[in-house]
């Protein structure tokens, strides 16, 4: 089972999301991590545990947030897939 670190603590991924945490080449999506986006802009991604749209819960499709910084509201960014973006740095 993989472990994504949200914040200070550690939270878990539901296994059937697990596949949806991939980018285009492979790399591991990380909440923070900072990803080239299909219109060749550079943002951070918002992964948000503990609602229907993180991949902690049962109900979520794969979507993520990707923001201009790394404290912008997910809400405020672009809806993406893994294999929509490109990982190009971590945020630890």
């Amino acid at each position: 089972m993989t472990t994504i670190h949200a914040s200070a603590s550690a939270t878990v991924v539901l296994p059937q999301n697990e596949k949806y945490l991939r980018d285009a080449f492979g790399s591991p999506i990380r909440d923070g991590a900072c990803v080239v986006d299909p219109d060749q802009e550079v943002g951070y991604v918002q992964l948000e545990f503990g609602t229907r749209r993180g991949p902690d819960s049962a109900y979520w499709d794969g979507w993520f947030s990707v923001t201009p910084t790394r404290s912008a509201h997910p809400l405020s960014g672009k809806v993406l897939n893994g294999p929509r973006v490109q990982v190009v740095g971590s945020r630890r």
